[in-house]
């Protein structure tokens, strides 16, 4: 592949934490995913949107879990990244460490989920997702940050 088809490699990657769960929640039988866009229960099978979730929870989600729509808005602007880049416009350090702060807010999820002590299983998968792309996607580009190279 050409260099010209990093930048939509990059974008169908970051994408794909949309489908990927970015926290899994296991309690005696229970599964619960937590994504990008809401809550899925797939042996239900139900889908509480976050919207709906946010709206449920009256005076606010418990504050571990203010992390979630904060990861979500982050991710967002990590999709305008992305696809800025196809347009030569964006700039990969700025995606590449909003994907690392997406994998923070989620790791701080799940932290919260392990601490209530309610759950069997609890995974940050997203957190390891987002890192993962940072990593294989971003990293030369997150090296240059900070360095007095004109080049970066």
């Amino acid at each position: 592949m050409s260099t010209n088809d990093a930048p939509r490699r990059r974008l169908l990657a970051v994408l794909s934490l949309l489908v990927i769960p970015w926290t899994v929640l296991l309690s005696d039988g229970y599964v619960t995913l937590v994504m990008p866009w809401g809550l899925f229960d797939p042996f239900a099978p139900h889908v509480t949107l976050l919207p709906e979730y946010l709206a449920a929870t009256g005076g606010g989600p418990p504050p571990f879990l203010t992390s979630w729509p904060v990861g979500v808005g982050i991710y967002a602007l990590a999709l305008v990244g992305v696809a800025a880049e196809l347009f030569d416009r964006g700039d990969p350090r700025v995606t590449g460490g909003l994907l690392v702060v997406v994998g923070i807010t989620q790791l701080t999820v799940a932290w919260g989920f392990l601490r209530r002590g309610e759950y069997a299983l609890v995974v940050p998968l997203g957190t390891l997702a987002a890192w993962t792309l940072a990593w294989w996607f971003y990293w030369p580009d997150l090296r240059s940050i900070g360095r007095l190279d004109p080049q970066s």
